[in-house]
């Protein structure tokens, strides 16, 4: 089958770090979980339901749902309610946290997981099990079974799992892929259960290792849906819904829903092992790590844990970035904690970060030539600098998806995604 992928705009992304596959390894347990409530800055805030000092057992229930755009969040350690405050997350907003301390005994970790057997369920008992365990999908903290839930009221979409890896670091979709692709295919079928797709499609790097495809191609034999897996051609940002519509030649990305390897494990975690969302897999690398590694963490542990246990700093890191490193966002510290969207941590070198001054624009046209949405980067920029936020918005701000290619192209070095992300968010309080 060949390979897909977008037809214009876009950045070039061959080079990728070098790394070594392998088992995923559990992180050390956080000695002080810090449980962030919020994922985004839409979200809802959930609602505590524990105090200071009450004592809480590995996968209690921590904060309640306060409804649409909101999702349970559960202790991923037992311990103590040591604090619960407002705090700045390394996305900009503020949210209120749980601080956690470890003591008590464990009453997940190191036990034979239970076995449930999900095909006896129904719509409506599957639904609640997703809400109850704080399902959240991985690439944006939305609540899972909101999504799904709404996606069943309009069946005919088709669903993507989406194992693209589109910046030169990240390995953590396709190695699940390659190591749990059997919890990956049963997780798409109890989506698939809740939502209803019209068909399933497997989106993967065109360059995909045959080790990992083979299996991934007989599983999606044997099961009974309707799976098919198609190639992209890797440039950044492919991941992304718009340009995998338009990859496919579909007019209306609403038709799509896409959904990572890594959400649908802990959907299956969740419903055939009754496990809330308190871990994620986190890609830890950047040329400023000695061992780059996928860890599965426990929600709430520092990301400095994770840096230590890959070893530590092989060089003084010019940033640590938490994401990816277009969209990514910088870390005040080593002790921003893990969140169920935490998918990568990133110790940058000065070699990979090449920093520079911002120069003036010289309208050279290369933030035009990367823009996949079509746009004009540099005559938004210009708008916004004159004080016409709202011709800026008539000239397709409100289109920019904030992918990061603009602003890597740019040879003046100009932040232009932060300048974008900035004036819509004033025009969001306006």
């Amino acid at each position: 089958m060949r390979a897909r992928g977008f037809k214009r705009g876009g950045v070039p992304v061959d080079h990728r770090a070098p790394f070594k596959t392998g088992p995923i390894e559990n992180a050390f347990l956080p000695m002080n979980a810090i449980v962030q409530l919020r994922e985004h800055r839409c979200a809802v805030e959930p609602i505590p339901v524990v105090s200071v000092g009450q004592e809480v057992r590995e996968g209690q229930l921590l904060a309640r749902s306060a409804g649409k755009a909101s999702s349970n969040v559960h202790s991923p350690i037992p311990g103590i309610v040591r604090r619960i405050e407002t705090t700045r997350t390394s996305g900009g907003f503020d949210s209120k946290a749980i601080l956690v301390s470890l003591e008590g005994s464990f009453s997940m970790l190191g036990k034979r997981p239970e076995r449930y057997l999900w095909k006896s369920l129904n719509k409506a008992d599957i639904s609640h099990i997703v809400q109850d365990k704080g399902i959240v999908r991985v690439s944006s903290g939305e609540p899972l079974y909101e999504i799904l839930s709404e996606r069943s009221d309009a069946p005919g979409f088709v669903m993507v799992v989406s194992a693209l890896e589109m910046d030169p670091y990240r390995r953590t979709e396709e190695e699940l892929l390659a190591l749990r692709a059997e919890d990956v295919v049963d997780g798409c079928a109890i989506a698939a259960r809740m939502a209803l797709p019209a068909r399933i499609m497997f989106a993967v790097d065109e360059r995909i290792e045959p080790a990992t495809l083979e299996p991934l191609r007989e599983l999606a034999a044997r099961s009974e849906l309707d799976i098919a897996i198609q190639p992209f051609r890797r440039r950044f940002p492919q991941d992304l819904p718009g340009q995998i519509a338009e990859a496919m030649d579909i007019a209306d990305p609403g038709t799509l829903f896409i959904i990572e390897p890594s959400t649908l494990v802990a959907l299956h975690e969740a419903v055939v092992s009754n496990k809330p969302h308190i871990e994620q897999y986190v890609y830890v690398g950047g040329g400023s790590i000695k061992r780059p590694a996928i860890l599965k963490a426990r929600i709430g542990a520092p990301i400095g844990d994770l840096i230590e246990e890959c070893g530590g700093f092989s060089g003084h890191p010019e940033t640590i970035v938490i994401g990816g490193p277009f969209r990514g966002r910088a870390a005040a510290d080593l002790d921003a904690p893990v969140t169920r969207t935490t998918r990568a941590v990133l110790a940058l070198s000065p070699e990979e970060t090449k920093s520079a001054p911002e120069r003036p624009c010289v309208r050279c046209g290369d933030c035009v030539d990367a823009c996949p949405e079509g746009l004009s980067p540099y005559r938004l920029l210009k708008l916004l600098r004159s004080g016409r936020p709202d011709d800026a918005l008539a000239a397709g701000l409100g289109r920019c998806s904030s992918c990061g290619s603009c602003s890597y192209a740019c040879r003046s070095r100009i932040p232009l995604v932060r300048y974008f992300d900035e004036a819509r968010q004033n025009e969001v309080r306006r």
